[in-house]
């Protein structure tokens, strides 16, 4: 038994503990959405009537048949005044505001309404109005004096002037707010969707119309004839001054390009005169060295000639009449006797041959010896200008060619120079 009540019992207890303490809180409270407000009425107590305050989103405590509550929205709401304006219950109805003008014309005007209850003023309008939708109706029939009201005032001239609809949608909000300021409402917007007039006023509003835009039409003629004679003035300004300044570009061109050509022409006479006289200059140079030269050439040729000829006056010519004699003696027509004659006695056969004697031979080499330069004889004789005309630049490898020059003479002149023992002239 004692197993059964374990098993069975005790979880169902605590099953429907649960499901009663669930029913509790659901019949012991209520829950105000986050887009409400509520009001507490006390039916029962101490302090009867509407509570002093609003209560927010969340869950209240609620003991039924001591205590009501009513739920307020706190968004901003709309209030529809048009053909196809919803009712609480979801039925579209017609509720447009029909209105009689200040010139005696009936006028249908549809209008949206944005309010909202003022934060913390639920409970007045449910003290003060009552609960649900009361003020609502309240709401309702103050827009429709205030529309009577401020939209009666207008006239078949303003109906279709958007700056006027604005005014007064403006003043008609102003005037609702102070109606129903003392409801605890705050009235956001007033806006006119349309207005729809009678037949007879449409067609006579057209007519208004259609003449202020043929009146708007022809002024905008006559601006537009204005205009175009102005705008004729103006290209006719702008394709002179475009002309001119076509004008004036092919002149600057023109100039341009007569400085261009005259810049160019001097370039290429420069450079024509430069190269003249660099190849002058070129010509003159090669034809300087050609000439000094030719003079070392001519000096070196007269030099030897002059050595030639020293040679020839004194012991050298006895010598060169001893050699051409022994040349042309033919041995096999000559017969000798050896012991008179000894050809192998040089110097015997060549004071026989007319080269005298050997004694002879050296007073006279000593008396009429070839009188040889010294070196620096030598190197003034032989040396080339070292001075160049004037306005000619010799290059500088040239230049150091010149001051680095020195005759050379021949190794086998030189060693016979050196054994013939000259006498140095000073």
């Amino acid at each position: 038994m004692v197993k059964i009540v374990a098993k069975y019992l005790l979880p169902l207890s605590i099953l429907a503990g649960i499901i009663f303490i669930m029913l509790g809180i659901r019949f012991a409270t209520i829950k105000v959405r986050v887009d409400q407000v509520g009001v507490k009425t006390v039916i029962w107590g101490l302090q009867r009537g509407v509570v002093q305050k609003d209560y927010g989103p969340g869950w209240h405590r609620y003991i039924r048949r001591t205590e009501t509550w009513d739920l307020f929205d706190s968004t901003v709401q709309t209030f529809n005044m048009t053909r196809e304006a919803r009712t609480p219950e979801g039925k579209i109805e017609n509720r447009e505001l029909p209105i009689r003008t200040a010139d005696d014309y009936n006028v249908t005007v549809e209008i949206i309404i944005k309010y909202q209850i003022k934060k913390g003023r639920a409970y007045k309008i449910a003290q003060e109005i009552g609960p649900g939708d009361r003020y609502k109706r309240f709401l309702e029939s103050e827009v429709r004096d205030v529309a009577r009201n401020v939209l009666g005032k207008m006239t078949e001239k303003n109906l279709y002037n958007p700056d006027e609809k604005r005014r007064r949608a403006e003043e008609a909000k102003q005037l609702l707010q102070s109606k129903v300021e003392s409801r605890h409402i705050y009235v956001i917007d007033w806006l006119i969707l349309d207005m729809r007039f009678d037949p007879q006023l449409e067609r006579k509003i057209k007519n208004v119309k259609l003449a202020e835009l043929d009146e708007l039409l022809n002024i905008a003629r006559e601006k537009a004839v204005n205009q175009t004679g102005i705008t004729q003035t103006v290209d006719a300004t702008t394709e002179a001054l475009a002309e001119k300044i076509r004008s004036n570009r092919e002149g600057q061109m023109v100039s341009l390009r007569a400085e261009m050509v005259t810049t160019v022409t001097a370039i290429l006479a420069d450079a024509n005169k430069f190269k003249i006289e660099k190849t002058a200059e070129g010509n003159l140079y090669k034809e300087e060295r050609r000439a000094a030269g030719e003079l070392l050439i001519a000096r070196a040729k007269a030099e030897g000639e002059r050595l030639r000829r020293g040679a020839m006056t004194g012991l050298g010519g006895d010598l060169i009449v001893a050699l051409e004699a022994v040349r042309n003696i033919n041995l096999a027509d000559v017969i000798v006797s050896t012991q008179y004659i000894d050809l192998l006695d040089i110097d015997k056969m060549v004071e026989k041959l007319g080269g005298g004697k050997r004694e002879k031979r050296l007073k006279a080499r000593e008396k009429d010896g070839v009188k040889l330069r010294d070196k620096s004889g030598r190197e003034d004789f032989f040396s080339r200008p070292r001075k160049m005309p004037e306005g000619l630049d010799v290059p500088d490898e040239l230049e150091t060619e010149f001051k680095k020059a020195k005759p050379h003479v021949p190794d086998e002149l030189e060693k016979e120079f050196k054994e013939a023992k000259p006498e140095v002239s000073e």
